[in-house]
């Protein structure tokens, strides 16, 4: 094989195949952790900060919030826990899907724990958390001169 056809061909094939390889790994790092933890299922999430507020959300379709999701935290973590089962039946043909979800989330340094509010709409869940005013998540640490 020409080695130029071959290096043509092998960017096409790894940036075709980049977003399912981070999907699995997504997969088998935070399943195995959740595996360990007794959940075998992990959500996704994205959490981010802006205009004072971090935000958690996570997709979660087809869940009763008032019964199939918890939201906890402690010692500056941020858990989002459940239980999902559905159930789907067509005429004869009938599907299922159950099991026990967690993901858990480092909160900032300034975050106001007290204060946390969570909204749950479409299949997604929001969770937002007001950073404590004045409370500075950057600064410099002074360095002393050893004599």
């Amino acid at each position: 094989m020409n080695s130029q056809i071959t290096s043509e061909l092998v960017p096409t094939r790894a940036r075709d195949m980049w977003p399912r390889v981070t999907d699995w790994l997504d997969t088998l790092v935070l399943g195995d952790l959740s595996l360990r933890a007794g959940f075998p299922h992990a959500i996704r999430i994205e959490e981010y900060s802006k205009d004072g507020e971090f935000t958690v959300r996570a997709e979660i379709p087809g869940m009763d919030p008032d019964k199939d999701i918890e939201i906890s935290v402690e010692d500056g973590m941020l858990t989002i826990e459940g239980e999902r089962e559905e159930k789907h039946q067509a005429g004869q043909r009938s599907e299922f899907y159950y099991g026990r979800f967690m993901r858990s989330v480092s909160l900032p340094g300034s975050a106001d724990e007290n204060q946390i509010k969570a909204t749950y709409r479409d299949g997604i869940l929001e969770v937002k958390v007001p950073m404590k005013q004045g409370a500075e998540s950057n600064h410099k640490i002074p360095i002393a001169r050893a004599s």
